[in-house]
């Protein structure tokens, strides 16, 4: 690391990233990793953790918006994610330790684009927007076209997250989270779950599945949400369903599961899930 610069705006830190090398800094909690490890070598850090703009979560109603650099710890503490986005604010809880949680950014984790990155499925669930900011003026991208592999998303030199935008949910929904992991404290998931329901009536209204882990990107199960969206919630369909989001995954071997075991978990998980909302 040769050079440190504390931008004072949106725009000096825009104008810094365009030097060769440059690198953001908002939580470090990944960065700073990476670094002592030599994975990353950045000539110039662009530390945005403290650039007001973005350490702001706000609503006009319809839309909350939550700065690229809150911390996890003021997300989950916020009387108006726990209002109006409970689901996120649940599933940061689970995100790392306390003290990763202090320093953390939902920005900085969505950037890391990890396959098993917590935060992406409730945001994939809540149909999450990220406003981004570039060299060539500002742009909106879903969350679910963000991610582009394991590591990679749909940044362009120069760019970075301003805010994520997400839509107040307009009805009442069933929520559900759970990651399956080796150890109880400072889990990555072998494979995760989330989801988002209505029932009417004994019949789906309206379902939305994410997964995490289970393939090279968070995901949306867009076939297996087709497959329960209109239907009565019979034993039946739950199976039917079970099976659907097994083989809607790709997921890998590697040292923390195989791929057979994170399509069955994947399934297994969306089988509570569906169980528990028959009885709800």
């Amino acid at each position: 690391m040769q050079d440190y610069v504390r931008p004072s705006s949106i725009t000096e830190a825009v104008e810094a990233l365009k030097t060769p090398g440059a690198m953001l800094l908002c939580g470090g909690t990944d960065l700073l990793i990476k670094r002592r490890m030599g994975v990353i070598d950045p000539k110039l850090v662009v530390d945005i953790s403290e650039l007001a703009p973005l350490r702001k979560i706000e609503t006009d109603g319809t839309m909350v918006e939550i700065g690229a650099a809150v911390p996890v710890t003021d997300i989950i503490r916020s009387p108006l994610i726990s209002t109006k986005l409970p689901l996120l604010g649940e599933v940061l809880k689970k995100l790392g330790s306390v003290q990763i949680r202090n320093r953390a950014s939902l920005g900085g984790n969505l950037v890391n684009a990890s396959p098993a990155a917590d935060s992406a499925i409730p945001l994939l669930l809540y149909d999450a927007r990220l406003s981004i900011v570039g060299p060539t003026g500002t742009r909106e991208i879903a969350v679910e076209e963000f991610f582009r592999g394991p590591g990679k998303t749909a940044l362009e030199n120069g760019e970075l997250i301003r805010a994520v935008r997400v839509p107040v949910p307009g009805a009442e929904f069933v929520s559900f989270f759970h990651k399956v992991g080796k150890r109880k404290a400072l889990t990555i998931a072998i494979a995760s779950l989330g989801a988002l329901a209505r029932v009417k009536d004994g019949v789906i209204a309206e379902i939305r599945l994410a997964a995490g882990s289970v393939a090279p990107t968070p995901i949306r199960l867009r076939k297996t949400e087709g497959l329960l969206t209109g239907e009565p919630l019979t034993p039946e369909l739950t199976e039917r369903a079970r099976e659907s989001a097994s083989a809607e995954v790709s997921p890998i071997d590697d040292i923390r599961g195989s791929a057979k075991y994170r399509r069955t978990v994947i399934g297994d998980l969306l089988r509570r899930f569906l169980i528990e909302l028959s009885r709800s």
